[in-house]
């Protein structure tokens, strides 16, 4: 039987990324703020470009002086066109309500669907009128 190549589970994907930032909490080159990306799907536009939709799991510290820090988690989605010459590369990055850092990972990787479901959304239209063509040089 053939192996075929299927892409991970959306949900599964964000629940990992939210498990591994918590896991590796106090290593020694490990940053406590930044954006976990993950790909939630590519279409091809007219042209050959690639249009990528990207699931987005940002992590924030802030530091209160005399009180515990405050470890934040979001989830999001965005969506670029990796076209040479596109007028219009990307959607804005959006994300959803701030939850602390120990709250359950399944609730906030919830919240990133509808996110991905407007990128998705976004990422198709602009595939049908994008005419940039897939970037070769160097």
């Amino acid at each position: 039987m053939r192996y075929i190549n299927t892409a991970p589970d959306l949900f599964d994907a964000v629940v990992d990324s939210i498990r591994h930032h918590r896991s590796n909490l106090g290593e020694r080159y490990h940053s406590e703020r930044g954006t976990d990306r993950v790909t939630a799907g590519q279409l091809t536009n007219v042209g050959g470009a690639t249009v990528e939709v990207l699931a987005l799991v940002k992590f924030e510290k802030k530091v209160r002086y005399g009180q515990d820090d405050e470890r934040t988690v979001q989830a999001g989605a965005s969506a670029k066109c990796h076209g040479w010459g596109c007028a219009e590369p990307g959607s804005d990055e959006s994300f959803g309500t701030a939850f602390d850092l120990d709250a359950d990972t399944y609730e906030i990787a919830a919240t990133a669907e509808p996110f991905v479901q407007a990128a998705r959304e976004w990422a198709q239209a602009h595939a049908e009128k994008c005419r940039a063509q897939s970037y070769t040089g160097r």
